[in-house]
């Protein structure tokens, strides 16, 4: 049996380009759960780690920014091969809220870090789905980011 290949098959369907998802493996996409695990590649996070500062008592580290537009992406895997919403049939996604968002301990760059998206509700309003999230980020085993965030997608 072949492994899926997920991201080669979300490339036609995605709003950026692979240099802006910060996903970089799909380890399942299960909607039996809806849910969506993936894998971050700490080591290819780009600019906003390059242009941190080494200094005493600030590591290299897992920039928000890059964390919070992962949530974008794997939000999109779960529209796309769980709900079945294409940007090829005219769907579009934004995030429209972040209900909460907690640190629990800081990201380091070199070990992966492992994603979790669940969707706890989806409900289609006329015409336009929402979604709502829940994030889960872990890290050699210990949670570094949780979120509760909300998503719509629709025609455009």
């Amino acid at each position: 049996m072949t492994t899926r290949d997920w991201l080669a098959e979300l490339e036609p369907e995605a709003l950026y380009s692979p240099d802006g998802w910060f996903v970089h493996r799909v380890i399942s996409v299960e909607p039996e759960h809806n849910r969506v695990v993936a894998e971050m590649d700490t080591t290819r996070l780009g600019l906003l780690v390059d242009a941190q500062r080494l200094l005493p008592g600030h590591a290299l580290h897992v920039p928000a920014a890059l964390a919070i537009q992962a949530t974008g992406t794997l939000g999109q895997l779960y529209a796309v091969f769980v709900l079945g919403l294409r940007v090829t049939d005219g769907w579009v996604g934004f995030g429209t809220h972040i209900h909460e968002a907690r640190w629990g301990k800081i990201g380091l760059i070199g070990p992966p870090v492992t994603m979790t998206c669940t969707c706890t509700r989806k409900r289609r309003l006329m015409g336009t789905w929402f979604c709502d999230f829940s994030y889960r980020y872990e890290q050699q085993g210990e949670v570094i980011y949780t979120s509760r965030q909300t998503a719509a997608w629709r025609k455009a």
